[in-house]
């Protein structure tokens, strides 16, 4: 693949990531935008005041890449005021041997990256961008996903109070253990084992899907589901259906609720759609799912652990 293309192709994975270099040396920055204008969108500034200035009215940047000797504010001191300023963007130190000392300083304080020595090659110039972008793009995505989970967990459900009640079915379906093996699994757990939760997730569109489609579409979107929680559970767990389009899960977990309350919420965003067939129609619908959670150790008795289910709110984070 030639060079012109193989800046294509970087260019073209790095849309909407912006690269920031910063040097008291114009001459300096005109050769960055001269030899990195075909992989990057790329910005720069005439030192580290005009730097911060930058970040301020057209940040963020995912990587800002800035030369150490400069007058007034050293690349070091400038990446550190960028550190709280844009805390997520990859910051990067260009450096002479003679600064080595203080590169390597910089790094074992948090405040960069990562460090180049000069003259820094293209390729490596261009593997070091890479690498920040990569970081930038996990630390925003984490971000976004935590943000989401937030939501969802905050949201209010249309829960009735009779999801919270167990089914009386003899048989449940998708092969799951029902409600009184649930109750004979925890018994022994009430009130004392304080790392053990039981979780109530409501698949909401099950009844919307049995309704339109029939029970044989309902049971192979619950099948589905189950397939999914299963996977996302530890050894350990254990997975029990509860009534009509509610499942119930026991999990252990070492950490404090709202921690556990956050796993599952990332979990849960990850559920796949789900291949609804019906009549030589293919349709993909998503597995949406809401729950609650509680400590068993709060409770003395099953139906105390049943009752004390809001049947209103989903997960309080």
């Amino acid at each position: 693949m030639s060079e012109s293309r193989c800046g294509r192709k970087a260019k073209e994975r790095l849309v909407g990531n912006k690269i920031l270099f910063v040097d008291d040396e114009a001459l300096a920055l005109d050769g960055y935008r001269r030899i990195l204008r075909e992989e990057f969108s790329l910005s720069t500034a005439l030192g580290g005041v005009e730097g911060l200035a930058a970040i301020r009215s057209t940040g963020p940047y995912a990587v800002v890449i800035s030369d150490m000797r400069m007058p007034g504010m050293n690349g070091s001191e400038f990446l550190a005021q960028v550190r709280s300023k844009s805390p997520d963007s990859a910051r990067m130190l260009l450096t002479g041997h003679a600064d080595l000392d203080s590169a390597i300083d910089a790094v074992n304080r948090g405040n960069i990256y990562r460090y180049l020595t000069k003259p820094c090659e293209k390729e490596l110039l261009v593997e070091a961008i890479l690498s920040g972008v990569a970081k930038y793009n996990s630390v925003v995505a984490e971000k976004e996903l935590v943000r989401k989970a937030q939501l969802i967990a905050q949201t209010r459900t249309d829960w009735d109070a009779i999801d919270i009640r167990p089914s009386e079915e003899s048989a449940a379906p998708a092969g799951l253990p029902g409600p009184a093996e649930a109750k004979s699994h925890l018994e022994s757990r009430l009130g004392t084992d304080p790392t053990c939760y039981v979780l109530l997730v409501k698949l909401n569109l099950l009844p919307t899907v049995e309704e339109r489609y029939g029970e044989e579409a309902a049971l192979r979107y619950l099948k589905d589901a189950v397939r999914f929680l299963s996977q996302m559970m530890r050894p350990g767990d254990r997975l029990f259906h509860w009534s009509r389009g509610v499942l119930l899960a026991t999990i252990e977990r070492h950490i404090p609720p709202a921690a556990i309350r956050m796993e599952i919420s990332r979990k849960l965003l990850t559920c796949p759609q789900h291949l609804l067939e019906v009549n030589g129609r293919k349709t993909m619908i998503t597995i949406a799912t809401t729950y609650d959670l509680l400590p068993v150790a709060r409770f003395s008795t099953f139906d105390q652990l049943v009752a004390g289910f809001d049947a209103k709110l989903i997960g309080k984070i």
